[in-house]
């Protein structure tokens, strides 16, 4: 049994790229669909093998023995594996996990996977399945609506793939359990800071392992790597002091080896000097006389005034990352510079900000608290809230664009630029990137006290989950949200809210809490008065209340379609167009096929004449649907025509998974009709589509059609 690689990378040690960031993979409903989301995997055709984790820093050094270790316990025959790789926090685990996934690279012929946890968010392991499934071929409108049935598709797509997954920042055993493949040989590397974890030791073929401290030479050649120069010409005993107050831990020595290189030649002297007269307060690594804490306050004493104030109101930040607008409105272009420079903080192309380690956020966070007064923290924070939420603001609308809101955009952006420039695509990324800070804003707005930054955040941030299913995090933030609107005393976002956040309720089978919420909202609409509000509350309901009783929804279909028209917003016309197409498809389930084949053509016409222009995509679906009621409705014929044409809409939009419904509808409609031969012709199309955007209605068409040859 071999697990070697046809190649290795050099031998070094430490955390070069971001250590929480998108450069370095941490380590120790109706939706419009795109391929350019930032910081998510790309659709892959399921020729392709996913390569998610990312390339080790150049500089790596040593765990030679650890690699070996993992190397000796893989059986490509075996059951799979899964690793915890320990230790204190700043050791290396995320750079030693990339390294080890770079050395096996051949080995794990099914490609590699990786999710990280964000502590604070509320994640279990959908999200991350989620990640997995489209990294594996699985088109976003191809994801089986039900998130219970992801971690089934997941084991089928990998029961014949040796995989590796790597997982950061899991705090329960759960998560890492959700996501072990089935393939034989696979194995699921996992960092661990803590004892959380222990209870994988249970997991068949679990195995645990600490990393160990860098030995003193290895530690002194990362110190020179990160000092980019020759220390032989420095002062060995302070390089020794150095070394020893780095106690072996990689991010120590590359914070120290910035300093070094930021000084140049003959400042060993001086850093150890500084060292010896520092007593720092963090104590989370080492001991009183080398922790981390010392080289923290020794790299901020150097930093300018602006600087430094900008390190410390980045510790206020709820997200794991900050935008380069943020940034902006609290500090000068040159102090992000500065904090980079002095490795404190990375920054991506975009210009995000983020610490390197969550330690250099607990530092930060003691320097606030000293120096800087709760009220003049308080005030940071809500300027740096106030500027990201004008972003997210430009990108809801250019995701979107004219859509009932109760947030006041025109208000809010006035005076503001575009930094999306009306691109949607551009917009749709950023908003996926900001994904985990998105939650972060809201649930510590509410923790603040801060309500109407909390509900208008969770207002506009439905923007993504509207787009992609994070059905835990749409719950947390909904729920925060029409919560601290209901505290603000406005009845109208809390409507809102309550409205949106019934669907992921529904979704994660939390049927009476998504009742609670939803007739909470259809009361508080009608209170409000708002016609345009009305009519969508009351579509939502609608939709809750498809899967337990069609009469109501129909019913509650009815309602909306009359707010609606009673609305002189022009929003209003496309919100009832879509309560009549929602409506005629639930009275096609009901068996109202007259009435349903009435809506749904209705329907089609109304969004083919909206105010604001054409919506091509949901017309060819409301097609699609017409068909399907018509051939409910006994009129085969004509079912086959509408289908047709639905198809060729479908085909010219580019919208492949609901070409396939419809090729896949149409078959049916054909062997009613006695057409076996085109019927075949249409489920092999159908089946080709499936198989191409990774639905697993895919394998259902192969059946039917070995079926039929049978």
């Amino acid at each position: 049994m071999s697990a070697e690689p046809s190649r290795t990378p050099s031998t070094s040690n430490s955390l070069a790229g971001d250590v929480n960031g998108s450069h370095v993979t941490m380590a120790g409903t109706m939706r419009d669909v795109h391929n350019h989301y930032y910081g998510e995997p790309p659709v892959q055709p399921p020729s392709q093998r996913p390569m998610l984790v990312a390339t080790p820093p150049m500089d790596f050094v040593n765990h030679d023995e650890t690699l070996a270790w993992i190397r000796r316990h893989l059986d490509p025959d075996g059951p799979p594996v899964v690793m915890v790789c320990s230790g204190p926090l700043g050791i290396g685990k995320s750079a030693f996990l990339s390294r080890a996934a770079y050395a096996m690279e051949n080995y794990f012929t099914g490609g590699q996977l990786t999710h990280e946890y964000v502590r604070g968010a509320q994640e279990d392991s959908d999200a991350a399945l989620q990640r997995f499934l489209r990294a594996l071929g699985v088109h976003q409108d191809a994801l089986p609506r039900d998130p219970r049935s992801w971690a089934d598709e997941y084991r089928t797509r990998t029961r014949d793939k040796r995989m590796l997954v790597v997982v950061e920042g899991a705090w329960e055993p759960a998560q890492v359990r959700g996501l072990v493949p089935t393939g034989r040989g696979s194995l699921v590397l996992v960092s661990g800071d803590g004892p959380d974890l222990g209870e994988l030791k249970l997991h068949p073929g679990a195995r645990m392992r600490d990393l160990d401290p860098l030995a003193r030479p290895d530690a002194q050649a990362l110190l020179q790597n990160r000092a980019e120069r020759d220390l032989g010409t420095e002062d060995p005993e302070s390089l020794d002091l150095i070394t020893y107050v780095c106690g072996g831990l990689p991010l120590a020595l590359v914070l120290a080896g910035a300093q070094l290189h930021k000084e140049g030649p003959g400042s060993a002297q001086a850093l150890a000097a500084k060292l010896r007269s520092t007593r720092g307060t963090l104590k989370a690594i080492g001991d009183e006389r080398t922790n981390l804490d010392v080289l923290f306050h020794t790299a901020y004493q150097e930093l300018s005034s602006e600087a430094a104030a900008l390190y410390r109101a980045l510790a206020s930040w709820p997200g794991p990352h900050c935008d380069a607008s943020v940034v902006r409105a609290i500090a000068p272009d040159n102090a992000a510079a500065e904090l980079v420079e002095a490795n404190l903080v990375g920054s991506d192309s975009a210009g995000s900000l983020r610490f390197r380690h969550d330690l250099m956020r607990t530092h930060a966070g003691e320097r606030a608290q000293a120096e800087d007064g709760a009220d003049q923290r308080e005030r940071t924070l809500v300027r740096m809230l106030d500027a990201y939420l004008v972003v997210l603001g430009s990108a809801e609308r250019a995701a979107r664009g004219e859509r009932l809101r109760v947030v006041d955009l025109d208000a809010l952006l006035a005076g503001s630029e575009d930094p999306f420039d009306g691109d949607r695509d551009a917009a749709r990324g950023w908003l996926a990137r900001e994904r985990h800070t998105l939650l972060a804003v809201v649930l510590r707005s509410a923790d603040l006290g801060l309500n109407d930054h909390a509900w208008m955040f969770s207002e506009l941030s439905t923007s993504l989950y509207l787009d992609q299913r994070f059905l835990q995090d749409w719950r947390s933030s909904g729920e925060a949200g029409a919560d601290a609107a209901r505290l603000a005393g406005n009845a109208a976002a809390e409507a809102r809210l309550a409205s949106l956040v019934s669907r992921p309720l529904t979704d994660l089978g939390q049927a009476e809490w998504a009742a609670e919420r939803i007739e909470r909202a259809v009361e508080l609409a009608e209170a409000v008065g708002d016609a345009l509000l009305s009519g969508s509350v009351w579509e939502f309901y609608g939709r809750h209340l498809e899967g337990r009783d069609l009469r109501a929804a129909i019913d509650a279909y009815d309602r909306s379609v009359r707010h609606n028209d009673a609305s002189d917003s022009p929003m209003a016309v496309r919100g009832s167009a879509l309560s009549v197409l929602f409506r005629g498809t639930a009275r096609s389930r009901a068996g109202e096929h007259e009435a349903a084949v009435r809506d749904i053509r209705d329907a089609r016409d109304r969004l083919l004449g909206l105010p604001e222009g054409p919506d091509h995509r949901m017309a060819a679906r409301a097609c699609a649907a017409l068909g399907g009621a018509m051939a409910e409705a006994g009129d085969l014929n004509g079912a086959s025509e509408t289908l047709r044409t639905a198809e060729r809409e479908l085909a010219d939009g580019k919208w492949h998974y609901y070409r396939a419904e419809a090729c896949e509808q149409l078959a049916g409609v054909l062997e009613r009709l006695a057409q076996p031969e085109e019927a075949r012709t249409r489920l092999e199309e159908a089946e080709q589509i499936y198989t191409t955007v990774g639905s697993p209605r895919a394998r259902a068409i192969q059946d039917r059609i070995r079926h039929q040859d049978g």
